[in-house]
């Protein structure tokens, strides 16, 4: 099987070179790429067939034409002037096939046939502004010939020596014609599809874009003004009321707590919004996670212990993965708060780690209130805002970065729930020098 697979993707391979990779050449350059290589070696085989039928100077002649098709290949292939070979081979067969139609049999023998091939050929490669320079002339030309040969059969000289040479040259160049039709109509459907898969993958896409950035907008616009309404109120009530030390205590925690989560939320938004503009640059590299993550973990730390929440971590000092230090802190910062959020006071938070196979899992869990299976879908933008256990608002946003970040890092992120009882988030990364040990 592997055999197989590699002879298939050789093959590709092989195909891509010939015919040159669609980031260097256009649709029209790649099919005349390949019929002018098919053309080659189908002037190859009807020279040789003709040759085993004694008719030698037509052999040369198909050999002569087997070189002119390879010429057109090389000047659209390799010095990329795709219109040069276009009237090389559109002005060359044309000629060649009108000058030895009456001496080919006429409407008897196999000229006709290459005069429907060229106009297809021609059809679908030149520039559509350039249509009407080489179609219409060339069905002309094939008009005039049979209206010549209406009225003037003497004009026509025979080719072959018996009916049976003819029927064999008439019959290999019908296979040779309706092989490159099919080999150029193939072509074009399969790049249409690959095209309007793309276009729908695309489309896709940027509606899910637009559909997350009008939803975030939407957030911004509520979620900002409430905190600064909320600093306005308090700087109105020192100026107009006298507040004591425990009131004031009182909301300026309030206020404290609010700026937090829109400073975590800008954080999101901004990550996000930089990611849809510049895309994600990934720079994985072999890190100590407790070195990366202690920052991060601090911080969170301390948001529990105001939450009077019990913060435990067990990592250990040496343990290594590889990943993006800057995407890790993110994940484990989202996936901390989330748990600071949804877990009430008198609550447990543990980060800890487990080698599961040859995957190193960080894995956060809490005894919060879960997630109801309704929400299921929370690592999607779409998914519902949520509140925590202090009114804490949560809008999707970090935890559809977070599985984006995970994944990008070759890891994987999942999470087991109870409503009521807690959840557990597991995140998966390679591992460092089998450093990831239980």
């Amino acid at each position: 099987m592997p055999s197989k697979i590699v002879t298939t993707e050789s093959l590709r391979q092989l195909w891509y070179t010939v015919i040159g990779e669609k980031t260097f050449f256009s649709l029209e350059s790649r099919v005349f790429h390949a019929v002018s290589i098919a053309g080659f070696l189908a002037a190859i085989l009807n020279g040789l067939i003709i040759a085993i039928m004694d008719m030698y100077l037509w052999a040369v002649l198909m050999f002569a034409v087997s070189l002119v098709m390879l010429l057109t290949y090389y000047v659209s292939r390799f010095k990329r002037k795709l219109y040069l070979g276009i009237v090389i081979i559109g002005l060359g067969s044309n000629l060649a096939a009108a000058s030895t139609y009456f001496l080919s049999g006429g409407s008897n023998g196999v000229t006709l046939l290459w005069f429907i091939l060229i106009m297809f050929v021609i059809t679908v490669v030149v520039p559509r502004k350039q249509f009407w320079i080489w179609v219409p002339p060339n069905f002309i030309m094939v008009i005039a010939l049979l209206i010549a040969e209406y009225y003037h059969p003497e004009w026509i000289k025979p080719m072959y020596a018996s009916e049976r040479n003819r029927l064999i040259d008439l019959g290999q160049t019908m296979f040779e014609v309706v092989a490159l039709f099919c080999l150029i109509v193939i072509y074009l459907k399969t790049n249409y599809k690959r095209e309007k898969s793309l276009a729908k993958e695309r489309q896709e896409q940027l509606e899910e874009t637009n559909e997350a950035k009008n939803k975030l907008f939407s957030i911004v616009a509520h979620d900002l003004k409430a905190p600064l309404a909320s600093i306005e109120n308090y700087l109105e009530l020192l100026g107009q009321i006298s507040l004591s030390p425990e009131e004031k205590g009182s909301i300026e925690k309030d206020l404290l707590r609010s700026t937090r989560q829109t400073s975590e939320l800008l954080q999101n938004i901004l990550s996000w919004s930089k990611d849809q503009m510049n895309g994600v640059a990934v720079h994985l590299q072999q890190i100590f996670v407790q070195q990366t993550l202690d920052n991060t973990i601090r911080v969170q730390q301390n948001l529990a212990t105001d939450k009077c929440i019990s913060f435990v971590h067990e990592i250990d000092a040496e343990l290594q993965v590889i990943a993006d230090p800057n995407m890790l802190q993110l994940v484990i910062r989202n996936l901390l708060n989330n748990a600071v959020k949804f877990t009430p006071a008198g609550g447990e938070i543990k980060l800890s780690y487990m080698n599961d196979e040859d995957q190193c899992v960080l894995v956060i869990q809490d005894n919060g209130i879960g997630i109801n299976q309704n929400e299921s879908d929370i690592f999607s933008l779409k998914s519902n805002g949520t509140y925590g256990t202090n009114n804490e608002k949560g809008v999707g946003l970090g935890l559809s970065l977070t599985k984006t970040y995970v994944e990008l890092q070759g890891g994987k992120l999942w999470f087991e729930s109870e409503p009521g009882k807690g959840t557990t988030f597991y995140v998966s990364l390679a591992p460092s020098h089998s450093t990831c040990f239980a």
